[in-house]
């Protein structure tokens, strides 16, 4: 697996190149070593009332990671189907998302609002199949989203694309 040295200690485009070479060439097939690698299970959710396990992140610049399937322990460990992670000073800017994924469609958030970049196909040297950002506000168009701030991103590694009211997702 990739080194995460330097992943858990930058933000911004430094960062997007490092995770997503973390996240290629098959080195994200374990559930458990990404997320050993990235953080430490955050306890104050309860597995019951979750979606995804949440990490305490040990990159300071992100205030959470998400990683799905939600594995125990003592549970086989399986290939990682979504890994999301979100944090202020994360500052992503859309021309670097499309210097790396140029196939990109902004789509209408009409579950909880916002807009979604959903960036799929990407290239196959990725394990993931698809990128998104949420982003909560009324933009419509991907000029006006320039100089935008995007603090939060998710990685898809399913093979079909399913469309949703929260943006498209990948599913199996």
């Amino acid at each position: 697996m990739t080194k995460t040295k330097g992943l858990n200690n930058t933000t911004s485009k430094e960062w997007l190149n490092l995770i997503t070479e973390f996240l290629s060439n098959g080195n994200s097939q374990s559930t458990k070593a990404i997320s050993k690698s990235l953080g430490s299970e955050n306890k104050k959710y309860n597995r019951n009332e979750r979606g995804s396990k949440f990490l305490i992140p040990k990159n300071k610049n992100l205030n959470y990671v998400a990683i799905n399937p939600d594995l125990e322990d003592t549970e086989i460990d399986k290939p990682v189907t979504f890994l999301a992670f979100n944090g202020e000073k994360l500052s992503l800017k859309l021309n670097y998302l499309t210097e790396l994924f140029p196939n990109v469609e902004l789509v209408e958030n009409t579950y909880d609002g916002g807009i979604q970049l959903f960036f799929n196909p990407v290239d196959n040297r990725y394990d993931f199949t698809a990128v998104a950002c949420q982003i909560f506000t009324d933009y419509k168009t991907l000029d006006e989203l320039t100089d935008l701030n995007i603090n939060g991103i998710s990685f898809m590694f399913q093979p079909n694309k399913l469309k949703t009211r929260a943006g498209y997702t990948m599913t199996e």
